[in-house]
């Protein structure tokens, strides 16, 4: 396989969301400089039937951590210290200050007051006021970080690359790291009560805490590829994706880990699940794959684009959103699907 075909199949050494970093960005431009094929070019939009609208966002960067409380009211993040924000849900997106030009790569809000985000050179930055005004959190650390999660006000995990796993009870005031000795790159958190929490890293392996984080361990998953986005519908049905194509469910609460078929040897970035049977995930060359009966099949959908998709959140089982690389924002009010003409009736 030649290093263009191998782009598309490639291990990462962190969170595909970094896919938006000026050295990613740099990386693309020296591959096509060194003479690798051209991509194939994208039909006209107008000549595709799509279930996915572009949304029009006002920054010329690549965006990738995305999260909405309902509908109407979400975030997303970006290169250049972006965050956007949008109260109708994306037809207008306005940029929120924050104070930083670096890669902003997830945010998370427990309501529509309370937020942080995280990126690279530590940074951790925190709102009040719904993200009219960002400060930053002192994390203790330099290294670029992946993801964030709070369980409450309180009670918030930080993943990060080269073991970096922090935590914090008091709202990020004060943050100190957690977990062993690990030196794998932690690519995302997630908890699914105070209790249990997940930590997808590299090379399958997948960090396990039943007692809040006081203690970390290894569950096994039975692959070696990186694990980059973990979702979990409720205590026992979850899903992982990562890299060349991998799909893993599990329906034991993480016991066993079962993969599942994709038909895509691709980076998968993210995936969004509404409940039990109606998932999506999203990753490299515009692909976007839907399950209407829980991963037992994956049937991918044409979002009209090939650019790196990064992100993705579904609040119901029609109405999601998708980030990508080149200020992309898809938008769908069908889950994706195109839209069928309704049957005219017959005449009497």
């Amino acid at each position: 396989m030649n290093v263009c075909a191998a782009f598309g199949s490639m291990k990462t050494k962190g969170p595909l969301r970094r896919l938006a970093s000026p050295f990613f960005l740099f990386m693309i431009l020296s591959i096509f400089i060194l003479g690798c094929p051209r991509q194939p070019k994208m039909p006209d939009r107008s000549e595709i039937s799509t279930g996915w609208d572009i949304q029009s966002v006002p920054v010329d960067t690549s965006l990738g951590g995305i999260f909405f409380l309902n509908d109407k009211k979400g975030w997303v993040t970006g290169n250049k210290g972006v965050i956007l924000h949008t109260e109708n849900g994306g037809k207008e997106w306005f940029i929120q200050e924050t104070g930083t030009k670096v890669l902003i790569v997830s945010i998370y809000f427990l309501n529509d007051q309370l937020g942080w985000a995280v990126g690279d050179k530590g940074l951790i930055a925190h709102t009040t006021d719904g993200g009219k005004t960002w400060g930053p959190q002192a994390s203790g650390v330099k290294k670029d970080l992946t993801d964030i999660y709070f369980i409450d006000e309180k009670h918030g995990w930080v993943t990060g690359v080269k073991g970096n796993l922090l935590s914090t009870d008091d709202g990020g005031l004060h943050w100190q790291k957690a977990g062993g000795e690990s030196r794998l790159t932690m690519n995302s958190v997630r908890f699914t009560d105070p209790d249990h929490g997940w930590i997808p890293a590299q090379k399958g392996s997948l960090l396990f805490t039943e007692n809040g984080g006081k203690n970390w361990s290894m569950r096994a998953t039975g692959t070696k590829k990186d694990l980059l986005q973990i979702f979990f519908v409720n205590q026992k049905t979850g899903w992982i994706v990562g890299s060349m194509g991998l799909i893993l469910k599990t329906q034991d609460g993480g016991n066993t880990w079962i993969p599942q078929e994709s038909g895509l040897t691709s980076l998968f970035a993210d995936v969004s699940f509404v409940d039990e049977m109606h998932g999506w995930v999203v990753g490299a060359g515009g692909a976007v794959l839907q399950t209407k009966d829980g991963g037992t099949s994956w049937e991918q959908q044409t979002t009209g684009t090939l650019q790196f998709l990064t992100g993705v959140h579904f609040t119901n089982k029609t109405v999601g959103w998708v980030t990508g690389t080149k200020q992309t924002i898809l938008y769908t009010e069908t889950g994706g699907e195109v839209a069928t003409e309704p049957v005219a009736s017959p005449s009497s």
